[in-house]
């Protein structure tokens, strides 16, 4: 069973009262799998047997399942995910898809249908209990190709659908880390141009929250009535406190949510840290 969790810190959100919602979910974050990535692995496996003991509605993982792409490390992700009894929504992170912005259009979206073919859908939405869940691919942000202003226009159509509804974004990486208006250059943020025009959505449509993993550390951050999350990961810390590896439990209410991280510390398998990507 489990034991002690730490509860970071509590969101209590007004919400549409007409939308009835009880549920639970968990997001994990940068796994960065690998068979010769053995504590990595026996974190991530640990936390599989901890949510499924939890019975979370569903689990997002927001992205570094892998430590480096290729077919094999996918199907052995895929080969330790299996055990998980929740329905999982991946999307993929820097780590899985590795760095789009120089390899060109045709490269990228060939590995795009990689991914697609060896883990799953690049991006995904669906609804449960009347709140939407949107989750993008971070990777093709401010790349240029015809793919990321695809993306654009389907999270805008996806968007539109939901309005009215309780609406949750998922993706990699943070949207910023410091402010909104923070300069570009730093690597654990989405930069502009595609930062203010992601903004300008997330505040026109009333989103709210937005989750994110790539830091390897915790952020929280209130703007616009919109929650910024990031979960620290479950392969290694990069903040000061190099221990700090976990998942967080989302608990979604008539009147908001609350969020605690799990520090797998205190409630299973004794890490061994590693702090390097």
């Amino acid at each position: 069973m489990l034991t002690k969790a730490t509860q970071l810190f509590v969101f209590t959100l007004v919400a549409a009262t007409y939308v009835h919602a009880d549920f639970t979910f968990v997001q994990i974050s940068d796994t960065h799998t690998a068979r010769d990535k053995s504590a990595y692995n026996s974190r991530y496996r640990e936390v599989i047997r901890q949510v499924n003991e939890l019975k979370p509605a569903f689990v997002i993982h927001t992205g570094d399942a892998l430590e480096l792409w290729s077919p094999e490390s996918a199907a052995f992700f895929k080969e330790i995910s299996k055990s998980l009894a929740a329905p999982m929504y991946v999307v993929p992170g820097n780590h899985d898809l590795l760095n789009m912005k120089t390899v060109g259009a045709d490269k990228a979206a060939r590995r795009i249908a990689d991914w697609k073919r060896f883990v799953g859908p690049d991006r995904v939405s669906f609804e449960h209990e009347g709140c939407v869940f949107i989750g993008l691919n971070y990777t093709l942000w401010n790349t240029g190709y015809a793919a990321e202003q695809r993306q654009f226009a389907w999270l805008e159509s996806e968007l539109k659908k939901a309005r009215g509804k309780r609406i949750f974004v998922f993706e990699h990486a943070p949207i910023f880390t410091k402010t909104p208006g923070e300069p570009n250059g730093d690597y654990y943020a989405v930069e502009n141009p595609a930062r203010g025009r992601i903004l300008d959505l997330l505040k026109a449509y009333k989103v709210e929250a937005v989750l994110t993993g790539h830091y390897h550390r915790s952020m929280e951050a209130s703007y616009w009535g919109i929650s910024f999350l990031t979960t620290p990961a479950i392969s290694f810390s990069t903040g000061s406190d190099k221990g700090l590896t976990g998942y967080s439990v989302f608990t979604v209410s008539d009147g908001g949510f609350t969020r605690r991280f799990v520090d797998l510390r205190t409630t299973g398998t004794p890490p061994s840290f590693e702090t390097q990507q």
